[in-house]
């Protein structure tokens, strides 16, 4: 059994744990330790088990406790190669051990404990975005979030997953209508933005196979969406026929896939 947690989403902060067996590894920082270690304890999952953290780009929303989480557990942070070589003063200011630094080049996997990663790149406003697709045994996890726009690869590494952790952070109405300035709505829906409703469920849309049976969306915004808004949006078009959850910000979600026969 793999078991899964979505410790939070959203603009205070995003973190996801996966677990097999007696090991775990965690994809992004962005809350406290303290906070992480109380919410990977309320999805029953033991945070001295977390093997490494994989960070996927630099804003506080991602990585704002990976350097405590560092220093306090010892654990190895991955992070894009080129972050490192760059020196870059987000990464620098997160005070990381240096010999627990690790670093990953993007479609190239590695390896920690039973877990096989591919990082991908992603269209974003932050230097090496990146997010990841997760192998354990025959199951197939991806979390993509953080985009303005859906490639060809990450389509398929969505395609692919059993379990996919997607974004939708904005309504589009809601973004037109809301109070934010011209110019940070113009870069929210960029092409290094953000997913909006439509982008997750068009891609769902586009799935053919039976493989892909979980979807979580994730990254709503608390300005410019709403979990009413995006559940009524797919029910008038949403066409893929798996099970969707939708994620509240900051709150949690748990779940399990078995290592049976994929379909």
């Amino acid at each position: 059994m793999i078991r899964y947690a979505v410790l939070g989403s959203g603009s205070s902060g995003n973190s996801y744990l996966i677990g097999f067996q007696e090991e775990s590894v965690l994809f992004d920082a962005g809350f406290s330790l303290k906070q992480m270690q109380c919410r990977a304890e309320e999805a029953q999952f033991d945070f001295s088990k977390v093997g490494a953290l994989c960070i996927t780009h630099l804003h506080p929303d991602h990585c704002r406790g990976a350097g405590v989480f560092a220093r306090k557990t010892g654990k190895p942070v991955f992070v894009h190669r080129a972050l490192v070589e760059g020196s870059l003063k987000e990464l620098v200011s997160l005070r990381i051990p240096s010999d627990q630094l690790r670093v990953f080049s993007h479609n190239e996997p590695f390896v920690v404990g039973a877990f096989t990663i591919t990082a991908f790149p992603t269209s974003h406003d932050s230097p090496s975005s990146m997010w990841f697709s997760v192998g354990i045994r025959n199951r197939q996890f991806a979390i993509i979030t953080d985009t303005g726009k859906i490639d060809d690869t990450m389509k398929q590494h969505a395609l692919d997953s059993d379990v996919l952790f997607l974004e939708a952070n904005y309504d589009e109405l809601m973004l037109h209508e809301g109070p934010y300035p011209y110019m940070l709505k113009q870069r929210i829906q960029g092409v290094t933005g953000h997913l909006s409703n439509r982008d997750a469920i068009q891609l769902l849309n586009t799935c053919t196979t039976d493989r892909l049976t979980d979807v979580y969306f994730c990254h709503l915004s608390k300005v410019n969406n709403r979990p009413e808004i995006l559940a009524e949006h797919c029910e008038q078009h949403l066409t893929w026929k798996g099970k969707h959850t939708i994620c509240e910000h900051g709150q949690l979600y748990c779940g399990s896939v078995d290592l049976g026969e994929i379909i």
